[in-house]
């Protein structure tokens, strides 16, 4: 990124444009954490769907399901089916049976990730034959 081109980058974080700053944390991750943080967590509450996955993933993996699922939910609605995802996962251990169907909608729909998701599931569960189906599915 040139000079001139981060000059106006931050010209659109200053004014709030959550797009920008998730962009603009994206270029900082690597020389300073602390800035990544900040502009990850802003553009998230502005509703970046990017940023809301980010932020849903950090919590998930600190044990806080319930704000996962309202990173998730945000970046599900505005679109990324990852998130989708992640969020019938979470909801496995809420409602199994709906979750389940989202997961298959998603993985019938083409998206890989659900494939993968509903793999995992039915070989943790001991079920091979829909282990296989859905793994084949998957690659």
């Amino acid at each position: 990124m040139t000079e001139q081109e981060l000059i106006q980058l931050k010209k659109r974080v200053d004014a709030d444009d959550p797009k920008a700053m998730y962009a603009y944390a994206l270029c900082v991750r690597q020389t300073d954490p602390t800035e990544w943080n900040k502009y990850i967590v802003l553009a998230a509450q502005l509703g970046n769907p990017d940023a809301s996955e980010v932020m849903g993933d950090r919590f998930q993996e600190q044990g806080d399901m319930d704000r996962a699922r309202f990173y998730y939910k945000t970046g599900a609605r505005a679109g990324l089916l990852d998130c989708a995802v992640k969020l019938a996962m979470l909801n496995l251990y809420v409602d199994e049976n709906k979750a389940l169907r989202e997961l298959e909608d998603l993985a019938e729909s083409g998206v890989k990730s659900a494939c993968t998701a509903l793999a995992s599931y039915y070989k943790a569960k001991g079920n091979r034959k829909q282990y296989n189906f859905w793994r084949s599915l998957a690659e």
